[in-house]
């Protein structure tokens, strides 16, 4: 059964701020093909705050990205692929708690690279009239080894900042 999740003005706080990180990253990193921080992040607020505060996160980072970097159909699937990488990371985490498995976890962030890859291509192919997925699917793999390698770099990058201000351990 998920917990409860206790809304406190703290947790507003965060989810704001770490939607401003996600946004300013991907805007950052826009020149780079497929390589963005957001994955990791989310992937992050999944282990430490739960799985719907990943899915705000998200949506929200992707609607304000994609008014910048353009609007589309993409957009939904762009959230949908999010939400379902946030619940297999929490599946996965009910299995293996993932917070102290940071080699488990790079994997994962990598995989997911893959993983997104395909699960876009998937929603998207029937929109744009795809006859043949697996040739369209195939043509996009570079870019999606290049999502998964700057997803398990930015995991490695941020998950001992991000884990420390989300279970309030500052430096002193």
């Amino acid at each position: 059964m998920p917990k409860k999740i206790k809304w406190s003005t703290l947790m507003l706080a965060q989810l704001a701020l770490l939607t401003a990180f996600c946004v300013i990253g991907r805007l950052l990193t826009q020149p780079i093909p497929n390589v963005q921080p957001v994955t990791a992040i989310l992937f992050l607020v999944t282990l430490y705050m739960g799985v719907l505060p990943a899915m705000i996160v998200g949506g929200l980072s992707i609607v304000i990205t994609n008014l910048y970097l353009g609007m589309g159909i993409w957009t939904i699937a762009q959230i949908i692929t999010f939400c379902l990488l946030c619940i297999l990371v929490a599946g996965i985490n009910c299995l293996i708690p993932l917070k102290n498995h940071t080699g488990i976890m790079l994997i994962i962030s990598f995989v997911s690279g893959l993983l997104y890859g395909f699960l876009i291509s998937i929603l998207l192919a029937p929109f744009w009239g795809v006859k043949s997925f697996w040739p369209y699917y195939f043509s996009g793999l570079p870019f999606d080894f290049m999502h998964g390698v700057g997803n398990a770099c930015f995991y490695l990058l941020f998950s001992f900042p991000i884990s420390s201000i989300l279970t309030k351990r500052f430096l002193k």
